[in-house]
């Protein structure tokens, strides 16, 4: 690593890394950082899409401390601070080639009004602009940096605004603004930031620069206001997420709600019907958390935070919770999918399966309202499954090719990642328990056969005799199985119409499975299962399979599949469902629909459910049927059959 000293031609404070200049290929991007300290994993996301190239910081304070901090993150060929404090070193040929040779762009934190005064109309300008738009480079600033990167911006140039003043009087002299005279970032034309947003309670002043943005030049901007030690990535397609500790906030003003009242020496006025700006919050995370579109402020693609809605009353900032905020879920489950229509299905026999799922949300959600955790709700709700003959699980299991009932379950915790299995037991009443103690009481995941039966009675499980999982519904499935094809298995619920209550034949995998939200914010997902009817050769299926038939992570969801297991295993369902949300910034409902969409393109079919920290639920099926069910935290119990 080498070493330069200030370069007073050059406005450089030093230089680490390689002098030699490189070209990489980019992609581009914003970071707004809320000052008060570095994000890390916002200069990582940038450092990244740089391509390892050379990185450019620029400032007006005279510091060169991210030289190093930045340099020593790895991943980059080398870094440069220019401190540019005159309009002519900001206009020097030398200055502006340094920045336009970067593949990465910071702009530090200080006055925003010196980075106005010094670098408006100069080829520093010129060259900050051409990074972003034309050589799409990763560009950054915080606090003063990600001011003046709108291109909408408030200078301070008269002294910094405190919200109740502005509030009061929206044109104090303090309330400077500007309008597209500097920076020209992607998507954020009509946009305004602010920073340090919550720790120096500046929202009532943004609100006051939104307001006279509108009364002033006619514009309904939209607000990026990122707090101290958080930061707005936004990519290049205007997906915006958020890393740090803290939180980030999108505004939304309406053309047809502006404000009443807006003039000198007078409380601004903003109320329209308490609804006068729609605000998305979203908590921070160290891998990036939430999405929002900043290409369109569209309210249908935000996911991972909540809605407010934000009003001006007399002067004072009114927060309330918004009607965009859906329903939130406390627990979901299912009891297999398959061809469940209504017409095939009797009264007698729907009542049934809806009073067991009923009873089996009912037993989860008594947990969570107890507050004990999300695994003693998921634990709770399947074992209500697993006692009913109904479905393909403990009392229910099909049987197997050589008459015997063989049961996979798996269970895991979404805030630590630990999970639990066990495959082919014979003789334990609740797999799910089996599962959970493996988990909770070994250094293993998956047990199966022999080892994990001995392993639950020593756990201290129920045991049973097999033949407690026989019934005569299931025993005459296999007989017909064995009678159509002994050598093709048959899914469950597959004969036996009179039985099952119904008058067609009903291919239905039985899978049952729980995903559950507590009051502490984790997520705990479980599946049990009984298999295929007439399955061979110990045959086992992806619902003991961790990331294919059962998956949680706090940080995007808990899953629980029911289909055909050979599909879902090849497409790793549940952990891809996860994935696609962690780093591809799907919405839940975007990534149930396109995880089950891979399952049908390969031949397979099914279902799952899915449910956030958040406490968003997706429950999507490529069959005619699946049997499910919600409640919401406040215990409201819906329940749902046929492909309504």
């Amino acid at each position: 690593m080498q070493a330069q000293k200030y370069n007073a031609a050059s406005a450089s404070l030093g230089i680490v890394g390689d002098v030699a200049d490189v070209k990489t290929t980019t992609s581009g991007g914003i970071a707004l950082v809320g000052g008060g300290g570095s994000v890390n994993a916002a200069f990582k996301w940038m450092i990244q899409k740089s391509g390892g190239g050379d990185v450019v910081v620029i400032t007006a304070s005279g510091s060169a401390g991210y030289n190093e901090d930045i340099y020593n993150m790895g991943g980059v060929n080398s870094v440069q601070t220019l401190n540019i404090i005159s309009r002519e070193q900001a206009d020097n040929d030398t200055v502006a080639n340094i920045i336009r040779n970067a593949e990465m762009l910071f702009i530090g934190g200080g006055d925003q009004s010196n980075y106005m005064k010094y670098w408006r109309g100069t080829k520093t300008q010129d060259a900050i602009n051409y990074l972003m738009n034309v050589k799409k480079v990763p560009v950054g600033g915080t606090s003063a940096g990600c001011a003046i990167l709108s291109g909408i911006y408030y200078s301070g140039e008269d002294g910094s605004v405190v919200s109740d003043k502005a509030l009061n009087n929206p044109y104090m002299k303090d309330v400077t603004l500007y309008n597209n005279d500097l920076l020209h970032a992607p998507y954020l034309e009509h946009v305004i930031t602010d920073q340090h947003y919550l720790a120096r309670k500046r929202e009532g002043r943004h609100v006051t620069f939104l307001a006279r943005i509108i009364r002033d030049w006619g514009i309904y901007a939209k607000g990026i206001a990122p707090d101290e030690k958080t930061a707005v990535c936004i990519d290049q397609e205007g997906n915006a997420k958020v890393f740090g500790v803290s939180k980030a906030y999108f505004i939304i003003t309406d053309p047809t709600l502006p404000p009443e009242r807006i003039s000198a020496n007078q409380p601004l006025q903003w109320v329209s019907n308490k609804k006068a700006l729609l605000v998305y919050e979203i908590q921070g995370n160290e891998t990036g958390a939430g999405n929002f579109s900043v290409a369109d402020f569209s309210k249908e693609k935000a996911s991972g935070g909540q809605w407010y809605n934000w009003y001006v009353e007399n002067g004072k900032l009114i927060k309330t919770a918004a009607l965009e905020n859906k329903v939130k879920y406390a627990m979901v489950i299912h009891g297999g999918a398959g061809t469940i229509t209504k017409k095939s299905m009797t009264p007698e026999k729907e009542k049934e399966y809806r009073a067991a799922l009923t009873a089996a949300l009912k037993a989860g959600y008594e947990k969570i309202k107890a507050g004990k955790s999300s695994l003693d709700a998921v634990e709770a709700a399947i074992h209500i499954l697993e006692d009913s003959p109904l479905f393909n699980a403990g009392k229910g299991a099909v049987f197997t090719h050589d008459g015997k009932n063989e049961m996979d379950a798996a269970i895991m915790d979404g805030k630590t990642l630990s999970a639990g299995a066990v495959a082919g037991v014979t003789n334990v009443r609740n797999p799910i328990s089996a599962a959970r103690a493996v988990m909770e009481k070994s250094e293993h995941v998956m047990m199966v056969g022999a080892g994990a039966e001995k392993f639950a009675k020593e756990a201290g499980l129920i045991i049973v005799d097999p033949s407690y999982f026989y019934t005569e519904k299931r025993w005459l499935d296999l007989k017909q199985a064995i009678k159509e094809d002994s050598m093709k298995s048959k899914l469950d619920h597959s004969f036996s119409p009179s039985k099952l209550g119904t008058i067609n034949r009903d291919y239905k995998f039985g899978t049952v499975g729980a995903v559950a939200l507590d009051h502490n914010g984790n997520l705990a997902a479980g599946t049990s299962t009984g298999g295929m009817t007439n399955k061979r050769f110990g045959r086992i299926g992806d619902a003991p399979i961790i990331g294919a038939g059962t998956y949680a992570n706090n940080n995007t969801a808990g899953i629980s599949c029911t289909g055909w297991g050979e599909f879902y295993i090849r497409n790793v369902v549940a952990h891809d469902l996860s994935a696609l949300m962690e780093y591809k910034g799907l919405t839940l409902e975007e990534a149930g629909k396109t995880v089950i969409k891979k399952v049908g393109d390969m031949g397979g079919d099914g279902g799952l459910i899915a449910l956030d920290k958040y406490g968003n639920v997706t429950m999507p099926f490529n069959t005619e049927g699946m049997y499910r069910g919600t409640v919401t935290e406040d215990g409201k119990i819906e329940i749902q059959i046929y492909g309504e």
